[in-house]
């Protein structure tokens, strides 16, 4: 790595620690804000509640003044206690509006007090009996049935009392009260706290600033120090690739002597022994039992297999080894040649291949991916031999940005529990007897698959047909 690489990356993380330190004196500044506003409104709603008891409170003064008022009045008739007995009446109801008023924040207040409004309608409109007979009558004596209404004690009328119904609205209050007195002292001890936080974190800034600018001016002298031994490293491992790379070099050489000796010296043998199986049957077949003749197609087929074999190998290792040259392909137009060399090769066979008649454009070797529809199709073709009325399907389909290519058939299938065996050399899901085959096909696609930086997998019921599934990269 160069040095001023080096120098330009510190030099950016220090800017973004920088930015990381303002943002967080931002954020403390918000919070100390946040913590402020949230303690002014605490004891807002602190003084609030306390107005609302006083409210309360006064309620139930100005019912007792209007009850002491209007039993001053029956007993003397003196009008100054009438005046005063409607004052108080005028000002308990504008009391409890005011209650309303402060409590309208407040569901469970606001069902308490239509029953707080019934309680103090009933206590007055006794009072209010009373008064009107002393008006009605100003020197007779009232009787002790009439009294008795006028000086029952308010704490003794009905089941619930007019004070009781208060002292629950008041009692609601005070609970409010515990609770925001709590959220005051919690919001002043938050406050403090968080102007404590964002000091301490300023000052602690401000030291590991000029911790960090010492620790700069050292490791611009380190990186200068280290810039020739970072060299030398980059020349050493440059050398290493190049022996690297000659040893790969060598080794494809020799893989390519081992092809070609698996090519011409493994052949010869083989045909030795075909030739001669071949002159042995035509020369002696007459004078062999049915038994014997079956030994000399084994020998045969055999040699055949093994020649099959031979050339899969063969083309596997070609496919590793070959340069991969991306092009725009139609692998449309690929998948039909392949199909029309697939039915000249068994012409009597009804099958039907369904292939977009519409170009299939994609960045690949043209080559390789002939090879690989040649295996994925020729699969398809080998396992619905057995299927009446076989169909053969190309297409394919966006997902995730990439397209996916499918060879789909109706033919043998396979049990997916050995999905894994699929593209793995020389491992084949269906017997020789049942379906011709080298187990070389599918574990050649994966490597054409994976040369183009794509992916191959399968899906399959038996005897329900399977379909091939491929992407190719980007």
């Amino acid at each position: 790595m160069e040095v001023p690489l080096i120098v330009s990356m510190r030099a950016l993380g220090y800017r973004l620690a920088y930015i990381g330190a303002v943002l967080i004196v931002l954020l403390n500044s918000w919070l100390a804000y946040r913590s402020l506003r949230i303690f002014a409104a605490s004891q807002q709603w602190q003084a609030h509640t306390l107005e609302t008891l006083t409210a309360c409170e006064q309620l139930v003064a100005e019912i007792r003044t209007a009850e002491g008022a209007a039993r001053g009045y029956v007993l003397q008739a003196d009008p100054f206690l009438e005046k005063q007995y409607n004052d108080a009446i005028n000002k308990v109801w504008d009391t409890f509006e005011h209650v309303g008023k402060l409590t309208e924040d407040n569901p469970s207040q606001q069902a308490r007090l239509p029953k707080v409004r019934e309680r103090i309608q009933a206590r007055l409109t006794s009072i209010e009996i009373g008064v009107q007979l002393r008006k009605a009558q100003p020197t007779a004596a009232l009787t002790p049935e009439q009294l008795a209404i006028m000086m029952t004690d308010q704490y003794q009328y009905g089941d619930f009392t007019t004070a009781y119904s208060i002292a629950q609205v008041e009692g609601e209050e005070r609970r409010l009260l515990k609770w925001r007195d709590a959220q005051v002292t919690s919001a002043r001890r938050s406050a403090y706290t968080t102007f404590g936080v964002a000091t301490g974190l300023n000052l602690l800034f401000l030291i590991l600033a000029f911790h960090f600018l010492g620790k700069e001016v050292a490791a611009r002298d380190r990186i200068t120090a280290q810039s020739e031994q970072i060299r030398a490293l980059a020349t050493d491992l440059e050398k290493r690739v190049q022996e690297r790379t000659h040893e790969l070099q060598t080794s494809n050489q020799e893989l390519e002597a081992f092809s070609y000796s698996v090519s011409h010296d493994l052949r010869a043998p083989l045909r030795t022994i075909d030739g001669f199986s071949l002159a042995l049957y035509e020369d002696y077949g007459d004078k062999l039992d049915d038994q014997g003749r079956d030994y000399i197609h084994r020998v045969r087929n055999g040699v055949q297999r093994m020649g099959q074999l031979i050339d899969a190998l063969l083309q596997l290792s070609r496919v590793t080894r070959t340069d991969l040259v991306r092009e725009a392909t139609d692998l449309a137009e690929v998948a039909r040649s392949v199909a029309a060399d697939l039915k000249a090769s068994d012409p009597d066979r009804n099958v039907r291949f369904e292939i977009p008649g519409t170009p299939m454009l994609a960045q690949a070797d043209p080559r390789l991916l002939r090879i690989a529809l040649e295996n994925l199709m020729g699969n398809a073709f080998k396992f619905t031999a057995k299927t009446p009325n076989a169909v053969i399907r190309f297409g394919s389909y966006p997902q995730d940005g990439v397209n996916v290519y499918f060879i789909r058939d109706n033919g043998a299938g396979f049990d997916m529990q050995y999905v894994d065996r699929l593209f793995t050399a020389f491992q084949r899901l269906h017997g020789d007897r049942d379906f011709k085959g080298s187990g070389i096909g599918l574990a050649t696609t994966l490597r054409i698959v994976r040369r183009h930086q794509g992916r191959i997998w399968a899906e399959a019921k038996e005897d329900q047909g399977a379909t091939f599934y491929f992407t190719l990269g980007s």
